[in-house]
């Protein structure tokens, strides 16, 4: 049994899809609720789930980011610029260790000892929790942690975006990746284009358009 992350953006939708064609028995899609400023991505998630026909379930972390004091682009009304670390300003310090950890420990009666994670270290948008390095690592730990193996999937960790995209169209989803996924920083889905909905400015919507364009012209 095998739970994936799912965001509600293109690239954890795709994972889904993988793990659906590559993995033997049931899955489980979880998605993480840590004040994330647009509603929009939880609604594409549910929605998505429900029409890959894979159970959802939905886990609060909100409280734990307010305790952290963490204020980003992606969970404030902050610029989307580069910070003085280097690092964008949409980077959520642990967010993805975390995720791991409450997916693992949220599966751990359940049985369910695989996690699907639909990040690339190629397009990553310079986040240090997408590398190969940091999943090797947290893979050993959560085993250790939970006295048990535990197995990360990243099946995305070397591929570009258009490597993304084609995968999809390849399995005749590319519409329903446009259509139903969510990846703009800036909630929009007011504006359709040939790669889906967004503002078509932020840091995310430049990488997926130009992922789009690169894989079909």
């Amino acid at each position: 049994m095998a739970i994936v992350l799912l965001s509600g953006g293109q690239d954890s939708t795709t994972a889904l899809l993988w793990a659906l064609e590559n993995l033997p028995g049931p899955l489980h899609s979880l998605t993480f609720l840590y004040g994330q400023r647009h509603a929009t991505e939880i609604a594409q998630a549910q929605r998505i789930a429900a029409k890959l026909r894979v159970p959802h379930s939905c886990l609060d972390l909100g409280r734990l980011w307010e305790a952290l004091s963490v204020g980003t682009a992606l969970t404030a009304e902050e610029p989307i610029t580069t910070a003085a670390t280097g690092l964008p300003t949409t980077f959520v310090p642990g967010r993805n260790l975390v995720f791991l950890t409450a997916a693992a420990a949220w599966g751990y009666p359940r049985g369910e000892r695989e996690l699907i994670i639909g990040v690339s270290q190629v397009d990553y948008s310079g986040y240090p929790d997408c590398r190969e390095a940091f999943l090797q690592s947290a893979q050993v730990t959560l085993s250790y942690a939970l006295d048990q193996p535990i197995q990360i999937h990243a099946p995305f960790l070397q591929w570009d975006k258009s490597e993304i995209w084609r995968y999809a169209d390849r399995l005749g989803y590319r519409e329903f990746i446009a259509e139903e996924t969510h990846t703009c920083y800036r909630g929009d889905r007011s504006h359709r284009y040939p790669w889906g909905y967004g503002c078509g400015t932020c840091p995310a919507c430049q990488l997926r358009r130009m992922g789009y364009e690169k894989a079909f012209g």
